[in-house]
């Protein structure tokens, strides 16, 4: 299946597309890597999903993104690609679209940098102090204000947070009295969201949503362990 492509221009200059791309990939768990030539953002070694691809191309206020999992045969070991549609794989293809579309939304927010009018004076836009009329040649200048930080809204996953905290409250009843397989998945996926939670603004809550998911998949392993170890006596 051909990979996910989104072509747009959002107007931004690079270093800020840079700044807001690589904040976002970094919240999300995604490193670097190089995958048969094409330097691409990667999550996952296969082990619970598919891995995850993002490839950020811009310049000039354009923007290419390429998106696509693979088949992992075994972790770290992958086999074709697959897009972002289709049946198969439909929950991590669902995951990566969201991210993807999360970005898009990041990169094509609108600034205060975008609401300057066409044809405005250089030195309005970079907040520069303009001499008077008629001033004589080599007169005293006020200082030359700096142009201020145009503010951006970043990557801020508290939702992430919030899911590490009900599933880890949840891990713990489920491990305990209703299924130790249960148990250990919903605290895998508590752990997975509160490591991202932490990058958040509800970093305490996301803590909490850590602690709560290792100890109701600790559990669920123990309770499975001596569910086996009962089964085999």
């Amino acid at each position: 299946m051909s990979r996910f492509i989104a072509e747009f221009a959002c107007n931004k200059p690079d270093d800020m597309i840079k700044f807001i791309s690589e904040d976002f990939f970094l919240k999300e768990g995604f490193e670097v890597a190089n995958v048969k030539g094409e330097i691409v953002w990667k999550k996952g070694v296969g082990m619970m999903t598919a891995p995850q691809f993002v490839k950020l191309v811009y310049g000039g206020g354009k923007v290419h993104i390429e998106a696509w999992l693979k088949y992992a045969i075994l972790p770290g070991v992958y086999a074709g690609e697959m897009g972002l549609d289709g049946f198969i794989g439909a929950l991590p293809k669902a995951n990566l679209k969201k991210r993807v579309d999360t970005l898009i939304g990041l990169l094509n927010q609108v600034t205060p940098a975008d609401a300057v009018p066409q044809g405005a004076p250089a030195a309005a836009v970079q907040g520069a102090a303009v001499p008077p009329a008629g001033a004589p040649q080599g007169a005293p200048q006020a200082a030359v204000a700096q142009p201020a930080p145009v503010p951006v809204a970043v990557h801020n996953p508290t939702s992430k947070a919030v899911l590490a905290l009900v599933v880890g409250i949840l891990s713990i009843p489920v491990s305990w009295y209703f299924s130790a397989l249960l148990g250990i998945v919903l605290g895998i996926v508590g752990i997975t969201a509160g490591i991202t939670g932490i990058k958040s603004t509800s970093k305490v809550m996301a803590i909490f949503g850590l602690v709560l998911s290792i100890i109701g998949a600790a559990l669920g392993a123990v309770g499975w362990i001596l569910n086996i170890v009962l089964l085999a006596a």
